[in-house]
């Protein structure tokens, strides 16, 4: 699951760069959707 504690997140915007790291993991509803960059596009899991 990429919302997992520790999972790291990338913007899928190429040339943005924005990263971001998953401290707890979100337990409300619609959880399991995708975080968003300021930009707008979907953040992606590093791998």
């Amino acid at each position: 699951m990429p919302n997992e504690a520790g999972t790291l997140l990338t913007c899928s915007h190429e040339g943005c760069g924005c990263r971001v790291r998953i401290e707890e993991e979100c337990h409300c509803t619609g959880a399991g959707q995708p975080y968003r960059c300021t930009c707008g596009d979907e953040m992606v899991a590093v791998g």
